[in-house]
């Protein structure tokens, strides 16, 4: 599906550029938004390569087992019937990614997840709910240092690209527990079914 948007939409620009006689205004703006993607990806990758190393070195060290541990009522809580340690671990990992706003680096992990979850729900085509809590909760995860929108903020000139961190952390607070509402609200309603 996406492939036709963007088939569209460069076929769109190239008629319009056509038609209002500004064929290079549409090719400058064409390579130099390519150019600037580029960038935009090269420096995303440091960040993501820095915190995937954080993350591997807290998981061979045991510091993600020790974070499990503390975190097992709550996980318990939102994911009653996973018994799984190394899926609890990826899940744990990619909720600490976004939580401190690599979200990025979270992919990775939350790929991982999602692809134990399957497993375990025995590649049904329908999600079980532990997969649907999990997607809630890593769309919506709260962010204490929102990392990724402080480096753009930065690299665009804002004088205090910090100011960003308190409204993140109540929106994601908001957004986070209407997920969780949502999803143990239709958990209720299809077990009483």
């Amino acid at each position: 599906m996406m492939n036709y948007i963007w088939g569209a939409m460069l076929i769109t620009g190239i008629v319009f550029s056509l038609i209002t006689g500004k064929t290079s205004d549409f090719t400058d703006g064409l390579m130099s938004s390519c150019t600037d993607a580029v960038q935009f990806i090269i420096t995303l990758a440091g960040i993501m390569a820095v915190w995937s190393g954080l993350m591997k070195i807290a998981e061979e060290s045991g510091l993600i087992a020790k974070i499990s541990n503390i975190m097992k009522p709550l996980m318990h809580y939102l994911f009653p019937f996973e018994k799984n340690d190394r899926t609890i671990a990826m899940m744990i990992m990619s909720f600490m990614a976004n939580i401190f706003g690599a979200g990025n680096s979270a992919t990775i992990f939350s790929l991982k997840a999602m692809e134990l979850l399957d497993e375990e729900n025995g590649r049904s085509q329908y999600a079980s709910n532990e997969m649907c809590m999990f997607i809630a909760l890593t769309m919506s995860m709260i962010q204490l240092v929102p990392v990724t929108v402080i480096k753009l903020r930065s690299d665009l000139g804002s004088s205090s690209p910090e100011d960003i961190i308190v409204p993140s952390i109540i929106a994601g607070l908001i957004s986070m527990l209407v997920s969780i509402w949502i999803c143990k609200f239709f958990e209720r309603n299809k077990t009483n079914v």
